[in-house]
C-alpha cells in the first residue's frame, strides 16, 4: 500500500487535509466515502519525505497535556475515541492541532489503530508518546496511557523549567564578564597606553603584556567574536557527521568539573523517568530499553542502554549490563 497526501470535503462542504494509506486513488477515494468524505486532491508521498502536512505547526508542550488529561478523562467516562477526538478537535484553539486530529480521526474511521494514525504526525506526537498509545492499545485501557502522557510531559516541563533556572545565572555572569573584559582591553587598557607612551617610562613585564593584550584585542575583535561562533558550528557539524566524535565528545562532558555531574544526573533521570513511565504502560523491559535509548541526550549513556539491551536479548539482567559503566 501507498500513502497520500489528501484533500477532502464533509457533505457540508467542511475540508479536510490528511495522509491516509491506500492501494491508489481509486481505493483511497474508496476509503473516504465510506467514512462520509468526497475526495478532492491526492498525491503519493515519497518515499524518505515525511508523511504529513505539518512540518511547520507548532503545538505546545501546555496544548499537549491539556489534550492527554481531557482525552484520559473522556476515554474513563466511557467515550468512544472517535467521539473524543472530535470533541478535543472542537474545542481546541490551535489550527494546526485541529487539522491533526482531524486527520487522526478519518484514519481510524478508515480502519487504522490510534497509535498508527498518531505516528503520521511526528512533530507533534513524539515517538514516547505514540509508544504509550500503542502500549495503552495492546493493554486495552487507553486511559491510562494517556495519563502517563500527560505526566510525562508535566516532567518534561518541569525539567526544563529547572534547567533553565540553573543556566540562566551563570550565562547571564558569562556574557557580563565577556562584556566587560571587551571593554578593558578594547577601549581602557589603549587609552592608558598612550598615556603611558608619551611619558617614555620604562614599564614593568606585567604591565607591557596587558598593553600588548589590549593592542591585540582592539585590532582583532572581530576575530575574537567570530572564532568562538565558528567553534562552536565545527562542533555541531562534526557531531552530525562523525557519530565517534559525537560519542567521545558526550564522554568528555561527564568529565567536566561540577557541569559533567549535572549533565550525568539529568541523563540518569531521563533514563529513570521513561522506563518507569514505559514500564507502567506496559511496555516490555527490552522495548522501553530501546525507546529509551533515543532521548537521554546523551551518547556514552545510550551506549550503556544499548548494551542492557543486547543483556536482556540474551538472557541477562539489566543491572549486570549497567555494572560494566560505572
Amino acid at each position: 500500500m501507498s500513502v497520500f497526501q489528501y484533500k477532502a470535503v464533509d457533505k457540508t462542504g467542511y475540508g479536510v487535509d490528511g495522509t491516509m494509506e491506500a492501494n491508489d486513488v481509486s481505493h483511497l477515494d474508496q476509503l473516504l466515502g465510506e467514512v462520509g468524505y468526497w475526495l478532492i486532491e491526492a498525491k503519493p508521498v515519497l518515499r524518505g519525505k515525511s508523511k504529513n502536512s505539518d512540518a511547520k505547526v507548532k503545538v505546545s508542550r501546555r496544548e499537549l497535556v491539556e489534550l492527554s488529561s481531557a482525552m484520559s478523562a473522556l476515554l474513563d467516562a466511557g467515550v468512544t475515541i472517535i467521539d473524543a477526538l472530535n470533541t478535543m478537535s472542537a474545542e481546541t484553539d490551535n489550527d494546526g492541532l485541529r487539522a491533526a486530529l482531524e486527520d487522526i480521526t478519518v484514519n481510524i474511521e478508515a480502519g487504522s489503530t490510534l497509535s498508527d494514525a498518531m505516528e503520521r504526525h511526528p512533530n507533534i506526537f513524539s515517538k514516547q508518546i505514540t509508544n504509550l498509545v500503542k502500549a495503552g492499545e495492546f493493554s486495552g485501557n487507553l486511559s491510562v496511557s494517556f495519563s502517563e502522557v500527560m505526566r510525562h510531559l508535566e516532567w518534561v516541563d518541569d525539567l526544563v523549567a529547572d534547567l533553565k533556572q540553573v543556566s540562566i545565572y551563570p550565562a547571564m555572569v558569562l556574557f557580563a564578564v565577556g562584556i566587560f573584559v571587551l571593554l578593558l582591553f578594547g577601549f581602557v587598557v589603549p587609552t592608558f597606553a598612550e598615556l603611558l607612551a608619551q611619558l617614555e617610562m620604562k614599564l614593568p613585564l606585567v604591565t607591557r603584556l596587558v598593553m600588548s593584550t589590549g593592542d591585540f584585542v582592539r585590532d582583532y575583535w572581530l576575530a575574537l567574536i567570530a572564532l568562538p561562533v565558528s567553534l562552536f558550528i565545527s562542533y555541531l557539524g562534526a557531531r552530525r557527521y562523525s557519530y565517534d566524535f559525537a560519542l567521545a565528545a558526550d564522554k568528555f562532558k561527564f568529565r567536566i568539573a561540577i557541569v559533567g555531574d549535572i549533565l550525568r544526573m539529568i541523563a540518569l533521570s531521563r533514563l529513570a523517568h521513561n522506563m518507569s513511565m514505559l514500564m507502567r504502560a506496559g511496555v516490555a523491559m527490552q522495548q522501553a530499553l530501546n525507546l529509551s535509548r533515543g532521548i537521554v541526550g546523551n551518547l556514552a549513556v545510550a551506549e550503556a542502554i544499548k548494551d542492557a539491551e543486547i543483556a536482556v536479548t540474551d538472557g541477562q539482567t539489566v543491572s549486570s549490563a549497567f555494572r560494566r559503566y560505572p
